[in-house]
């Protein structure tokens, strides 16, 4: 799935039961990879890209050809972005400038709490037009419980509106040459459950 860029929203209903079960039992089986206290000292000049969420509504409130990235620029600043792919004539991309931190103590380890603090588009090649759309309002506070991290993916815990459970499942995006090396990889930062995490996410 992540090789070809599927959304998760086009996977088939099997598929997306088979992804689901994995989400679902690395969660429950296994540790964070990376210790949840220590989130805070990797998401600075990281991006993350919204691949999978065992709540339909989480993407299925986007629009069809949108994605959700996250771009952590240091300390305490990200974007909250939407991209749309050319499908989307004049509308490239929508951006919320925030300001985040994250909780490194016992209560709370890995929530990171993030606050729109500007929202800016490219439309039409006009940059920096103030909107409000798509629930992407300033002074709205925003949260990612975190439940898991490791050199690929992060995922987070959520709740619906009728109080059940789900995850969203981020993926690491890595600038060209930066992408660890699999091959020499120890398996630490990958999902161990019969195969690589490769052949899990394909």
């Amino acid at each position: 799935m992540e090789k070809e860029r599927v959304p998760s929203r086009d996977l088939s209903v099997p598929d997306r039961a088979l992804v689901e079960g994995y989400v679902r039992k690395v969660v429950s089986d296994r540790p964070s990879v990376i210790p949840l206290k220590d989130i805070a000292r990797v998401l600075p000049k990281s991006k993350w890209r919204l691949g999978f969420s065992t709540e339909g509504a989480t993407l299925g409130d986007l629009p069809k050809d949108a994605e959700v990235e996250l771009e952590f620029f240091d300390e305490d600043k990200m974007d909250y972005i939407l991209q749309f792919s050319k499908k989307t004539a004049g509308l490239n991309r929508l951006v919320a400038k925030s300001s985040y931190k994250v909780d490194s103590t016992p209560l709370n380890p890995g929530l990171v709490t993030f606050v729109y603090d500007q929202i800016v588009t490219d439309v039409f090649g006009l940059k920096n037009i103030g909107v409000g759309f798509f629930g992407l309002l300033k002074g709205k506070t925003n949260f990612i419980e975190s439940i898991y991290m490791d050199n690929r993916f992060w995922i987070e815990r959520g709740y619906s509106a009728e109080g059940s459970e789900y995850y969203n499942v981020y993926v690491r995006k890595f600038e060209p040459g930066s992408e660890p090396d699999d091959d020499t990889d120890d398996g630490s930062n990958r999902w161990q459950m019969g195969s690589t995490v490769d052949d899990q996410w394909d």
